[in-house]
């Protein structure tokens, strides 16, 4: 990795985890900044795991030794040399100044009670130094940059703003097997998609669900446990005869089922931007959310909007919009029009910008 030329270098290590939210923003940030003009290389350096493939159409390099938080924190500092690291993924070495980093949202800060000890400690911690530290600090939402510079004590002025993308199901061909997998062929259902982080609300999404008391209507759950991460995980299996958790799907699976759902229900209590309400716009999926933290943001006029600590409020919103088909016209036209606005294309270029200010001190 030696140069006589400081560049910059990708942080891969979320290359070695399942794709969620975060994972998900690295992969297309960095397949995007790739394919943009006179951006030259993009070289994304990864721990030196067998199988590990490479990142979109990058230079992919496996560098040092170890995994995980070690190889984070340690490894890929030293092996960096004199290389900035642009690190895209909620997480960077606190060892390391004058880095590009990426917060997803401040919520070890805003709802601690939902993480386990362990990871809310480390990420208060890193989250307070990589502020001060880093060159280049960079959020998603207004509503990020301001509950961050809260808590890690900066100026908001110190934070950019680049929102996310929705396009990346867009070349995704819909595996509808699993609608026949799940017995979806015949019924309608309505989809709830997130990790199992009690901030997504999921009791109340049950217990909302209940209330419609409708067993010509099913609840499809899609998402994965993480107890290292979050507390207090719901369990979802088993809920209702009509409640199908389904676990952690490939992105056929996925795209096939916002296509095929009466409508997309996300109720979350904290949200920093908000990915999955625009992937099911953008399939032409009408979307109910919570009016908390950045959603309102984020989905702008194009979603039902519910009260996310009200099992009764949600409950309202699922029964207005199941028994109107003009509503539900009004929100996939809507929702189709409001996601078009939402490129990975475009988020590439404003941080491509953003970068390169910090680079000149402007």
């Amino acid at each position: 990795m030696a140069s006589t030329t400081p560049t910059f270098i990708y942080n891969g290590r979320f290359a070695t985890q399942k794709t969620t939210g975060v994972q998900r923003v690295a992969r297309e940030l960095i397949a995007a900044l790739g394919h943009l003009p006179d951006n030259g290389e993009v070289t994304v350096v990864v721990p030196p795991q067998p199988g590990l493939q490479s990142v979109g159409n990058t230079n992919t390099v496996k560098v040092g030794f170890g995994k995980g938080v070690f190889w984070e924190q340690l490894v890929l500092p030293f092996f960096a040399g004199r290389h900035r690291i642009v690190n895209l993924s909620n997480s960077a070495s606190i060892f390391r100044f004058n880095q590009v980093i990426y917060m997803h949202d401040a919520a070890v800060f805003d709802t601690p009670a939902h993480f386990s000890w362990r990871f809310r400690a480390w990420y208060r911690l890193m989250f307070w130094i990589l502020a001060r530290t880093s060159s280049c600090v960079v959020t998603n939402s207004n509503f990020s940059r301001q509950r961050l510079a809260h808590h890690c004590g900066v100026p908001a002025t110190r934070i950019s703003v680049v929102p996310l993308g929705a396009d990346h199901l867009d070349a995704t061909v819909p595996d509808t097997s699993v609608l026949h997998e799940h017995g979806l062929t015949s019924k309608r259902f309505v989809l709830a998609v997130s990790s199992m982080n009690p901030t997504k609300n999921f009791g109340r999404i049950l217990e909302a669900f209940r209330q419609l008391d409708d067993p010509t209507i099913d609840l499809v759950i899609v998402g994965m446990k993480n107890t290292s991460v979050f507390g207090n995980v719901q369990d979802v299996q088993g809920a209702a005869p009509n409640v199908k958790a389904v676990g952690y799907i490939s992105d056929e699976k996925l795209k096939a089922l916002y296509q095929h759902a009466h409508c997309f229900v996300y109720p979350s209590i904290y949200e920093g931007f908000g990915i999955p309400p625009l992937e099911a716009m953008r399939s032409g999926c009408p979307v109910i959310v919570a009016r908390s933290a950045a959603l309102p943001e984020t989905c702008g006029d194009a979603a039902l909007y519910c009260d996310p600590y009200s099992s009764e409020d949600i409950a309202e919103q699922l029964r207005t919009l199941l028994r109107s088909p003009e509503l539900r016209k009004t929100l996939i036209e809507r929702g189709l029009a409001h996601a078009a606005d939402y490129r990975w294309g475009a988020s590439a270029e404003m941080l491509s910008q953003v970068i390169d200010r910090s680079r000149r001190g402007a």
